[in-house]
């Protein structure tokens, strides 16, 4: 019959045992994730390739592809324990790099969305006139919230005399996991339209909106781990 320091003994024995199950699920995880990545902007950039990149538009489709599907979304896993490349780096060189990362894709973001509205304006064509447009309007709001709350985030020790770095940290992770989201959905919406329909076949469009939100969830799991453990602490 087990004595309560035999059943903490064999306890103690089963959690190494899952802790490697755990990063091992992990690792994999992590390793499709990219590998998503990397497919769907690959097959769209050809598509882009295809396209022109003489048109606008195209232009349009690459960059807020390049910001939000790789950058935005590398830049988000870099910070995860679970992710591969960035294992090594100290907490201090991974929020540089994440900084750097989400600079260039949020500027993609800017510069491939005010194309569109420039291209549209010239061509006297109504703004915002489809889901996928005011989606990705809203996303673009959010992502002027994140750079905010992103620099006070990054900036929290100097102002903690007026706000918690918690707080700071805390709105920034909400306002920056929204924006991407949002424009990962734009992105999703954005595959019915002429320059991927036009240019590839229905399974080609239906393996990219599965990619897109395999890669939307796996992107996320970090940051929910981190906002829960957060809640948890103000809670206390």
């Amino acid at each position: 019959m087990f004595t309560a320091s035999d059943k903490e003994l064999v306890a103690d024995k089963k959690k190494p045992v899952e802790n490697e199950w755990i990063c091992m699920m992990e690792g994999i995880f992590n390793k499709l994730n990219h590998t998503m990545i990397g497919v769907v902007c690959i097959y769209t950039s050809w598509l882009c390739w295809i396209n022109g990149f003489e048109k606008l538009y195209t232009w349009h489709v690459f960059l807020t592809l390049i910001g939000y599907h790789l950058l935005m979304a590398e830049g988000i896993v870099l910070l995860y324990s679970g992710n591969g490349w960035t294992q090594k780096l100290t907490h201090s060189h991974k929020r540089t790099v994440h900084w750097l990362i989400e600079a260039v894709g949020c500027s993609c973001c800017v510069v491939g969305i005010a194309l569109e509205i420039y291209f549209r304006e010239s061509t006297n064509r109504r703004h915002f006139s489809s889901t996928h447009s005011i989606v990705g309007l809203v996303s673009l709001a959010f992502l002027a919230l994140t750079l905010v709350n992103g620099l006070m985030a990054l900036f929290a020790p100097e102002l903690r005399r007026r706000i918690r770095p918690i707080y700071s940290k805390l709105g920034h992770y909400l306002t920056g996991t929204v924006c991407y989201v949002l424009g990962m959905v734009a992105i999703v919406l954005a595959y019915e339209k002429k320059i991927y329909r036009q240019n590839t076949i229905t399974e080609g469009i239906t393996m990219m909106t599965v990619f897109t939100i395999a890669v939307t969830v796996l992107s996320m799991v970090g940051v929910v781990k981190t906002v829960y453990n957060q809640v948890k602490t103000l809670a206390k």
